[in-house]
């Protein structure tokens, strides 16, 4: 491997680190939303049912 391969593979590396990162942003985004959205549909559904009684 010559030091232009390796320079390529440096980069790819931390393109990979960089990917990996942002996915891992994302997944907490997507977990955090999810909470929220079940947080509200249980306030909803407590609501109605106290509206109701």
């Amino acid at each position: 491997m010559n030091e232009q391969d390796q320079i390529i593979l440096n980069e790819l590396k931390v393109k990979v680190q960089q990917h990996e990162h942002t996915i891992s942003q994302l997944v907490e985004i997507i977990a955090a939303t999810n909470r929220r959205i079940t947080d509200v549909a249980n306030k909803q559904r407590n609501d109605k049912e106290y509206s109701l009684t």
